[in-house]
Protein backbone atom coordinates (compact mmCIF):
# COMPACT_ATOMS: atom_id res chain seq x y z
CA UNK A 1 0.00 0.00 0.00
CA UNK A 2 2.80 2.42 0.90
CA UNK A 3 4.47 1.66 -2.44
CA UNK A 4 1.26 2.50 -4.32
CA UNK A 5 0.83 5.73 -2.37
CA UNK A 6 4.43 6.74 -3.05
CA UNK A 7 4.03 5.91 -6.75
CA UNK A 8 0.83 7.97 -6.99
CA UNK A 9 2.50 10.88 -5.20
CA UNK A 10 5.44 10.67 -7.58
CA UNK A 11 3.13 10.78 -10.59
CA UNK A 12 1.24 13.77 -9.22
CA UNK A 13 4.46 15.58 -8.45
CA UNK A 14 5.81 14.93 -11.93
CA UNK A 15 2.61 16.37 -13.42
CA UNK A 16 2.84 19.47 -11.25
CA UNK A 17 6.48 19.87 -12.18
CA UNK A 18 5.53 20.49 -15.81
CA UNK A 19 5.09 24.11 -16.94
CA UNK A 20 1.55 25.32 -16.30
CA UNK A 21 1.51 27.76 -19.19
CA UNK A 22 3.54 28.43 -22.28
CA UNK A 23 3.38 29.82 -25.83
CA UNK A 24 1.38 27.95 -28.48
CA UNK A 25 2.34 28.17 -32.16
CA UNK A 26 0.24 26.33 -34.73
CA UNK A 27 0.26 26.15 -38.54
CA UNK A 28 -2.95 24.97 -40.19
CA UNK A 29 -3.21 24.21 -43.90
CA UNK A 30 -6.78 24.36 -45.20
CA UNK A 31 -7.55 22.42 -48.39
CA UNK A 32 -10.48 23.72 -50.44
CA UNK A 33 -11.90 21.29 -53.05
CA UNK A 34 -12.34 22.72 -56.54
CA UNK A 35 -15.92 23.89 -57.09
CA UNK A 36 -17.98 24.36 -60.24
CA UNK A 37 -18.51 27.98 -59.18
CA UNK A 38 -15.73 30.51 -59.65
CA UNK A 39 -14.76 31.86 -56.23
CA UNK A 40 -13.12 35.29 -55.99
CA UNK A 41 -12.76 37.89 -53.22
CA UNK A 42 -13.49 35.22 -50.62
CA UNK A 43 -13.55 35.82 -46.86
CA UNK A 44 -12.08 33.29 -44.39
CA UNK A 45 -12.73 33.43 -40.64
CA UNK A 46 -10.43 31.07 -38.69
CA UNK A 47 -10.58 30.80 -34.90
CA UNK A 48 -8.76 29.02 -32.09
CA UNK A 49 -10.77 28.09 -29.00
CA UNK A 50 -9.83 26.67 -25.61
CA UNK A 51 -12.05 24.60 -23.34
CA UNK A 52 -11.83 22.77 -20.04
CA UNK A 53 -12.37 19.01 -20.68
CA UNK A 54 -13.45 18.55 -17.04
CA UNK A 55 -16.31 21.06 -17.31
CA UNK A 56 -18.80 19.68 -19.81
CA UNK A 57 -21.24 22.61 -19.57
CA UNK A 58 -18.68 25.42 -19.68
CA UNK A 59 -18.52 27.33 -22.99
CA UNK A 60 -15.33 27.42 -25.05
CA UNK A 61 -13.32 30.65 -25.10
CA UNK A 62 -11.95 32.37 -28.20
CA UNK A 63 -8.18 32.88 -27.81
CA UNK A 64 -6.96 33.67 -31.34
CA UNK A 65 -8.66 34.94 -34.48
CA UNK A 66 -7.37 35.25 -38.06
CA UNK A 67 -9.30 36.81 -40.95
CA UNK A 68 -8.34 36.61 -44.62
CA UNK A 69 -10.04 38.80 -47.20
CA UNK A 70 -9.92 39.12 -50.97
CA UNK A 71 -8.89 35.49 -51.56
CA UNK A 72 -9.09 34.18 -55.14
CA UNK A 73 -9.45 30.40 -55.29
CA UNK A 74 -7.94 28.40 -58.15
CA UNK A 75 -10.26 27.65 -61.08
CA UNK A 76 -8.32 24.53 -62.14
CA UNK A 77 -7.23 22.79 -58.91
CA UNK A 78 -7.87 22.47 -55.20
CA UNK A 79 -6.79 25.56 -53.25
CA UNK A 80 -4.51 25.61 -50.19
CA UNK A 81 -4.63 28.34 -47.54
CA UNK A 82 -2.15 28.63 -44.65
CA UNK A 83 -3.29 29.91 -41.27
CA UNK A 84 -1.03 30.61 -38.28
CA UNK A 85 -2.26 30.72 -34.69
CA UNK A 86 -0.40 32.06 -31.66
CA UNK A 87 -1.67 31.89 -28.09
CA UNK A 88 -0.65 31.10 -24.53
CA UNK A 89 -1.43 27.71 -23.07
CA UNK A 90 -3.38 27.54 -19.82
CA UNK A 91 -3.28 24.69 -17.29
CA UNK A 92 -5.57 21.76 -18.09
CA UNK A 93 -7.09 23.42 -21.16
CA UNK A 94 -7.66 21.73 -24.54
CA UNK A 95 -7.84 23.45 -27.93
CA UNK A 96 -9.73 23.23 -31.21
CA UNK A 97 -10.13 25.31 -34.37
CA UNK A 98 -12.95 26.42 -36.64
CA UNK A 99 -12.78 27.92 -40.12
CA UNK A 100 -15.75 29.39 -41.97
CA UNK A 101 -15.49 30.57 -45.56
CA UNK A 102 -17.99 32.83 -47.30
CA UNK A 103 -18.38 35.40 -50.04
CA UNK A 104 -18.09 38.16 -47.42
CA UNK A 105 -18.14 38.62 -43.65
CA UNK A 106 -21.53 37.38 -42.44
CA UNK A 107 -22.42 36.28 -45.97
CA UNK A 108 -23.42 32.95 -47.50
CA UNK A 109 -21.39 30.06 -46.09
CA UNK A 110 -19.34 28.19 -48.73
CA UNK A 111 -17.00 25.97 -46.68
CA UNK A 112 -16.64 24.86 -43.06
CA UNK A 113 -14.83 22.26 -40.91
CA UNK A 114 -17.24 19.37 -40.52
CA UNK A 115 -15.82 17.90 -37.30
CA UNK A 116 -14.41 18.73 -33.91
CA UNK A 117 -10.90 19.64 -35.06
CA UNK A 118 -8.47 19.43 -32.14
CA UNK A 119 -5.02 21.00 -32.12
CA UNK A 120 -2.09 21.18 -29.68
CA UNK A 121 -2.76 17.67 -28.37
CA UNK A 122 0.25 17.00 -26.14
CA UNK A 123 2.40 19.59 -27.93
CA UNK A 124 2.87 23.35 -27.91
CA UNK A 125 3.96 23.57 -31.54
CA UNK A 126 1.65 21.87 -34.01
CA UNK A 127 1.08 21.58 -37.74
CA UNK A 128 -2.12 20.07 -39.13
CA UNK A 129 -3.86 19.69 -42.49
CA UNK A 130 -7.63 20.10 -42.71
CA UNK A 131 -9.87 19.42 -45.70
CA UNK A 132 -12.75 21.88 -45.79
CA UNK A 133 -16.30 20.64 -46.32
CA UNK A 134 -18.02 22.43 -49.24
CA UNK A 135 -21.63 23.58 -49.47
CA UNK A 136 -21.16 24.06 -53.22
CA UNK A 137 -20.96 21.54 -56.05
CA UNK A 138 -17.40 20.28 -56.58
CA UNK A 139 -15.54 18.75 -59.50
CA UNK A 140 -12.53 16.48 -59.74
CA UNK A 141 -9.17 17.74 -60.89
CA UNK A 142 -5.91 16.09 -61.93
CA UNK A 143 -3.86 19.21 -61.19
CA UNK A 144 -1.79 19.61 -58.03
CA UNK A 145 -3.29 21.82 -55.30
CA UNK A 146 -2.45 25.51 -55.58
CA UNK A 147 -1.51 27.70 -52.59
CA UNK A 148 -3.58 30.88 -52.40
CA UNK A 149 -4.06 33.61 -49.80
CA UNK A 150 -1.83 34.09 -46.76
CA UNK A 151 1.35 36.14 -46.72
CA UNK A 152 2.62 34.86 -50.06
CA UNK A 153 -0.30 35.81 -52.29
CA UNK A 154 -0.23 39.16 -54.08
CA UNK A 155 -3.21 41.36 -53.40
CA UNK A 156 -4.46 39.34 -50.44
CA UNK A 157 -4.71 40.90 -47.02
CA UNK A 158 -4.18 39.08 -43.74
CA UNK A 159 -5.52 40.47 -40.49
CA UNK A 160 -4.43 39.11 -37.13
CA UNK A 161 -3.89 40.47 -33.66
CA UNK A 162 -2.96 39.73 -30.08
CA UNK A 163 -5.57 38.86 -27.50
CA UNK A 164 -6.00 41.66 -24.94
CA UNK A 165 -9.01 40.16 -23.18
CA UNK A 166 -11.03 36.96 -23.07
CA UNK A 167 -14.80 37.23 -23.17
CA UNK A 168 -17.71 34.90 -23.75
CA UNK A 169 -19.15 34.90 -27.25
CA UNK A 170 -22.20 33.49 -29.01
CA UNK A 171 -22.69 32.49 -32.65
CA UNK A 172 -26.15 33.33 -33.93
CA UNK A 173 -27.36 31.57 -37.07
CA UNK A 174 -30.22 33.32 -38.83
CA UNK A 175 -32.10 33.52 -42.12
CA UNK A 176 -33.92 36.48 -43.64
CA UNK A 177 -35.68 37.45 -46.84
CA UNK A 178 -33.25 38.40 -49.59
CA UNK A 179 -32.70 42.17 -49.60
CA UNK A 180 -34.54 42.79 -46.32
CA UNK A 181 -32.86 44.60 -43.42
CA UNK A 182 -33.16 43.44 -39.82
CA UNK A 183 -32.17 44.73 -36.39
CA UNK A 184 -30.55 42.08 -34.21
CA UNK A 185 -31.56 42.83 -30.64
CA UNK A 186 -30.73 41.45 -27.19
CA UNK A 187 -32.45 41.55 -23.82
CA UNK A 188 -31.93 40.18 -20.34
CA UNK A 189 -35.57 40.47 -19.24
CA UNK A 190 -37.70 40.19 -22.45
CA UNK A 191 -38.92 43.75 -21.85
CA UNK A 192 -36.02 46.04 -22.65
CA UNK A 193 -34.33 45.41 -26.01
CA UNK A 194 -31.05 46.78 -27.33
CA UNK A 195 -30.07 46.76 -31.01
CA UNK A 196 -26.56 45.34 -31.36
CA UNK A 197 -26.24 44.91 -35.13
CA UNK A 198 -27.98 45.51 -38.45
CA UNK A 199 -28.19 42.48 -40.74
CA UNK A 200 -29.09 42.16 -44.40
CA UNK A 201 -31.02 39.08 -45.49
CA UNK A 202 -29.82 36.90 -48.37
CA UNK A 203 -32.54 34.25 -48.34
CA UNK A 204 -30.04 31.74 -46.98
CA UNK A 205 -28.69 30.83 -43.55
CA UNK A 206 -25.90 33.11 -42.27
CA UNK A 207 -24.20 33.57 -38.91
CA UNK A 208 -22.72 36.30 -36.76
CA UNK A 209 -20.43 36.16 -33.70
CA UNK A 210 -21.20 38.51 -30.80
CA UNK A 211 -19.76 39.16 -27.35
CA UNK A 212 -22.15 38.39 -24.49
CA UNK A 213 -22.30 39.24 -20.81
CA UNK A 214 -24.53 38.28 -17.91
CA UNK A 215 -26.15 34.95 -17.17
CA UNK A 216 -29.35 35.35 -19.21
CA UNK A 217 -29.49 36.66 -22.77
CA UNK A 218 -32.41 36.65 -25.19
CA UNK A 219 -32.14 37.46 -28.88
CA UNK A 220 -34.57 38.44 -31.64
CA UNK A 221 -34.69 39.77 -35.23
CA UNK A 222 -36.86 42.78 -35.97
CA UNK A 223 -37.57 43.90 -39.57
CA UNK A 224 -36.49 47.50 -40.21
Amino acid sequence: MKTKILLLAALLFSGLAKPLAGPLEGDVQLTYPLTTKKLENIYIDARLYEYDPLLADAPATLVAHVELTGIHFSTTADSLVDIHFSAKRKPRMKYYITARTSIKKGGTLYFYINKFQKIFEGKDTDKIDVTMTPKLNTKKTKSDPVKVGGNDADGDEEKSGKIHGIHRAVEIEWEGTDGAEFALQKSSDLRNWETVDTLNGTGETASVFLRVSGRVQFWRLQPK
